[in-house]
Parts: C-alpha cells; structure tokens; sequence
C-alpha cells in the first residue's frame, strides 16, 4: 500500500499543543478532553505546511473553530476531514465530508504517514452493509472503525493537484 511520510519536528509539536491548549481553555465544545488531544491539530498543521511545499491550490480551515460543521481542508472543491491519531485505524462517528483522509502519527512523534482515504458515499456504504468496517459502542455512542486495507492507497489522492 502507498502511503506518505512527512517529518514532524519538536517545534510543531509545542506549537500544537500550546494552540490546543488555548482552544481547550475556551470550553466551546463538549470533545472528550485527553493530553493528546493536539495530535488532530498537529497533524493539520503537517499536512498544511506539505501542501505549501506541494504549491496544491487549497484553504485550510482555521482550527479553532466553534462548532464542527467546517471541514479540515478545502481542495479541489472537495470538503477534507484530516482524522489524526496515534492509533492504526481510523475511527469515523458521523461522515459529513467528501473525503476522510487517514493520518498516524508515530509512536516517537517524529513522522506523520497519510495511510490512505475514502469518500463519504463509501463510509455511509460501509456502515449501512457492515462491510469494510467496525462497530465499537461506548455507551450511547457509536464508532465506527476503518483499517487501511480498506481504503484508497495515497497514489489515488486525484483530488490533490501538484500545482503544475
């Protein structure tokens, strides 16, 4: 599977979790809280600076946003929920975005892989069939939960243009 590894520095770390901090502080949203909440913003903040770099023609929306109806990024017309974790699958409530585009973050925080992608449409497919995913219940909630086997490998990310 083709996957995308880009550097993390110990600087974009703080930046994050003193942003995610000052977020935090603004209790305008009820997300679970936990000391690795900055990891979604950490992530974000890569995946930005390398579509710079990239010269891709795309807005990313700013991070402290107060509700969750805005997508992470915005290229190509298509709305980009970025879903960083430390974990090897991505976990999905409720798909509202064009593309949810899967981002791990390495154990030593040194390296972010974008591991693959899938579009809403597939998600709903999925969840509605059973089929390419898992249902994890906490309580009244419910995840669902999808591996990189089954999604699209980075190589077809066809929605970001290099510029050229």
């Amino acid at each position: 599977m083709m996957e995308l590894t880009l550097a993390i520095t110990p600087e974009q770390i703080q930046d994050a979790k003193r942003l995610q901090a000052e977020f935090d502080s603004q209790k305008t949203y009820n997300k679970f809280k936990c000391t690795t909440n900055y990891v979604g913003l950490l992530g974000e903040m890569i995946f930005n600076q390398y579509l710079e770099e990239q010269g891709v023609d795309f807005r990313w929306v700013e991070f402290n946003k107060t509700g969750w109806n805005d997508p992470d990024f915005i290229i190509g017309g298509k709305s980009i929920d970025l879903k960083t974790t430390f974990s090897d699958v991505m976990w999905i409530q409720k798909e509202k975005f064009d593309i949810y585009l899967f981002a791990q973050i390495n154990k030593t925080e040194s390296e972010l892989t974008l591991k693959g992608w899938l579009p809403k449409e597939e998600i709903t497919k999925a969840k509605e069939t059973g089929q390419g995913c898992k249902i994890v219940k906490r309580g009244d909630r419910k995840d669902w939960i999808f591996a990189p086997i089954d999604m699209y490998n980075i190589e077809w990310l066809s929605f970001i243009e290099d510029g050229e």
